[in-house]
């Protein structure tokens, strides 16, 4: 182990970092080479560019942030209480210097059922640039005003899920000629599995003719289960 170590140890930094890549973000793997020298340390942070974040982490994420400078993508596992939290969960993400491109998050447990968190994505947008991915699962509710802010807020979108929400009614996603444009140019998926549309083929053809790089839309069609559509 130790003839292995002082080995490493003479290989080039950046041998060593393209090496460890192949890895290809295996936390446990990273971990475990984390342990072997202070310079495998070093490098296994530098190149860790996913972490999960739950509510026993949100009280040091300055220290988890300075850890791991390269982040892109965040998972948030939490226990939100009030959208107020969430907010305010995001407005404090949104202060450090990072370029995160893909934010999930998925409720541990619901305590209550709580709405978009309209104030922390404004507070990211502005500064969190590059935003390609955003997911949010078992919501309150969801509806078509929620997509317009998102585009407003990340106009470089390419997948988007906004899934499972409690409540939905028919009128949520419905498709008014007034509508503005919804301004994804990039998005390629959108996954609204679990969200009544009431009519999937009409809001089907208002994706398309918005976001002319869409590839794939999931949508349920009421009690009959999921419909995928593909656009070529």
């Amino acid at each position: 182990m130790a003839a292995a170590q002082e080995i490493c140890l003479c290989l080039p930094e950046e041998l060593l970092e393209c090496t460890f890549k192949y890895l290809d973000g295996d936390n446990r793997s990273f971990m475990s080479l984390s342990l072997v020298s202070k310079q495998f340390l070093y490098i296994t942070n530098r190149i860790r560019f996913s972490v999960t974040i739950t509510d026993e982490t949100i009280p040091f994420l300055p220290r988890l942030f300075h850890r791991f400078p390269n982040l892109t993508s965040l998972n948030l596992t939490i226990v939100p209480k009030t959208v107020e939290e969430v907010n305010a969960l995001l407005t404090l993400i949104s202060t450090f210097p990072l370029d995160i491109k893909s934010i999930r998050l998925r409720p541990k447990r619901i305590l209550r059922p709580i709405q978009i968190p309209a104030n922390g994505l404004i507070a990211l947008s502005k500064t969190m640039k590059n935003m390609t991915s955003l997911s949010f699962y078992q919501m309150g509710q969801f509806d078509k005003k929620n997509l317009f802010l998102i585009a407003d807020c990340f106009p470089l979108l390419q997948e988007l899920n906004l899934c499972n929400p409690w409540l939905t009614s028919d009128t949520d996603f419905m498709v008014d000629h007034k509508d503005p444009l919804l301004a994804l140019p990039n998005l390629r998926k959108i996954n609204l599995y679990g969200n009544y549309i009431g009519d999937p083929d009409q809001f089907a053809n208002f994706l398309r003719h918005n976001c002319t790089q869409l590839q794939e839309i999931m949508l349920s069609l009421g009690n009959l289960g999921n419909m995928t559509v593909l656009v070529l």
